[in-house]
């Protein structure tokens, strides 16, 4: 709506869109988008200004299908939004992620019930976005523009303000033996796997190492524990546990995240982020949870049972006073009294679509062997398994409807080849199904000796994806 002009014709005779605005004329024909660059005057350091438009016509929602689709990168979004549109992480390093209000800028404090601003910032970024329209869902049938500034530094300074962003609820790196990139999915948009975009043993660039982002790096507000039954740099540890993992919260905020993982020796905390180079030849399974944190004590009390190797820890007391299974956990303490086996259950931090997580565990003193004994007697399904294997525990078809079936060895993970020789993960799904589990210990006789867990995810896009890999069964004996 132009409601002042005095700019002579003088001056736009030579600028034939200048004159079709003030004149209020606008497209008729395709396309109803627009890409255009400008640079600012300033002969020490012109700036690169793109900016972003789209007509009524177009029925294109600008952050997703405009800005992400130009940038090809993730967004950090800070604006008012409805309750229809949510952070997105479908399409690998090509996110909307959406900044947690309250927030501050230098010292003011601000929110987005009281902000009308509407702004992005790149990730990986040198790039700042002003966007005219909110993430309303409805401002897809609107006219909208943004105007994006290449800079690091006006970038840096927006960029601490997305400090703190709201989680994508659970994703899954499934990196196959000899390969270095993973196959990757998301609860939410699990339709297909996805390819890494970069190779794992990079410092940035790919999902194990932006889920670890604040394990290598040094963030105040971030703390977190980490335990690995071969930790980084220690030689030689005895423990009977497997489990590799890591809990994570932030200090000003209720934001936290579990992840489970399988690779020994990683991540090596608060140094930069390294890939052991002897593990790209296995395969290996990351899983990256992200919770409220009063979720922490339940995740705790399963952990009680495995006695892990906890390795760093710099998680303050007054983030955990009102976690007793916590405290006892980081203490080393573990269940003397039976019960020795433990069924817990959490769901992860989206309001949009949570996901229910079953924990099952089992401490040495328990002698049962945590596929059947536990797992599925706990889900009273059949479960077909994809595990290293010794010539002892075979198949089981004894009990209708509650048979343990070996997946056939070698298999495919979406393109990429894995087998059992050289694949560290071991993991079920259930039949008939929507629960995939990841277990950290294989289908070994003399796991019924040892500590377990096992972490099962009741989705059925995640259950589908693994279910597609256990398409070939070994007969039961």
């Amino acid at each position: 709506l132009v409601h002042y002009n005095d700019i002579p014709e003088t001056e736009t005779a030579a600028m034939p869109y200048f004159n079709k605005l003030k004149e209020g004329r606008t497209p008729t024909l395709p396309p109803f988008t627009s890409k255009r660059s400008i640079r600012t005057e300033n002969a020490g350091g012109p700036v690169t200004v793109h900016i972003y438009s789209k007509s009524e016509t177009s029925k294109y929602e600008i952050y997703k299908k405009v800005i992400v689709k130009a940038l090809k990168k993730t967004i950090k979004v800070w604006s008012r939004r409805d309750n229809k549109l949510k952070g997105d992480c479908r399409v690998l390093q090509k996110n909307i992620r959406l900044i947690k209000s309250p927030t501050a800028i230098n010292g003011h404090n601000t929110n987005l019930e009281a902000d009308d601003t509407n702004w992005a910032v790149s990730d990986p970024g040198n790039i700042f976005c002003q966007v005219d329209k909110p993430y309303f869902r409805n401002q897809t049938r609107e006219p909208a523009m943004a105007i994006c500034i290449e800079n690091n530094d006006i970038f840096a300074r927006f960029s601490e303000i997305a400090a703190q962003l709201e989680d994508c609820p659970l994703s899954i790196v499934y990196k196959a033996p000899g390969q270095l990139n993973g196959k990757i999915i998301v609860a939410g948009a699990a339709g297909n796997w996805q390819n890494g975009a970069g190779a794992i043993n990079a410092a940035n660039g790919h999902s194990f190492a932006k889920a670890l982002e604040h394990v290598v790096g040094n963030d105040v507000t971030i703390k977190f524990l980490a335990y690995n039954n071969a930790p980084p740099r220690v030689p030689k540890v005895k423990t009977k546990s497997n489990s590799k993992g890591l809990i994570i919260l932030s200090t000003n905020a209720d934001a936290a995240a579990w992840i489970v993982h399988t690779v020994p020796g990683y991540p090596i905390p608060k140094t930069v982020y390294t890939w052991p180079a002897a593990e790209t030849a296995k395969g290996h399974l990351l899983l990256c949870l992200t919770i409220p944190e009063s979720q922490i004590n339940a995740i705790a009390a399963s952990l009680l049972f495995i006695q892990p190797m906890i390795h760093y820890n710099d998680i303050p007391e007054t983030e955990t006073a009102a976690m007793p299974y916590f405290g006892k956990l980081i203490k080393g303490e573990i269940p003397t009294l039976p019960p020795f086996t433990s069924r817990g259950s959490i769901r992860t931090d989206n309001a949009g679509g949570p996901v229910t997580v079953y924990i099952y565990s089992k401490s040495e003193s328990s002698k049962y062997e945590i596929y059947k004994k536990i797992i599925v007697k706990a889900l009273k399904k059949t479960i077909k398994v994809w595990s290293r294997r010794d010539n002892k525990l075979k198949g089981d078809c004894r009990v209708s409807q509650r048979h343990i079936r070996l997946i056939t060895s070698p298999a495919s993970v979406s393109g990429h080849n894995t087998n059992l020789e050289l694949d560290e993960t071991s993991w079920a799904v259930s039949d008939p199904g929507n629960i995939f589990c990841h277990i950290d210990k294989p289908y070994f006789k003399d796991q019924a000796k040892e500590p377990s867990l096992a972490v099962c995810i009741e989705n059925n896009d995640i259950f589908a994806r693994f279910n597609e890999i256990a398409a070939q069964l070994d007969n039961c004996p």
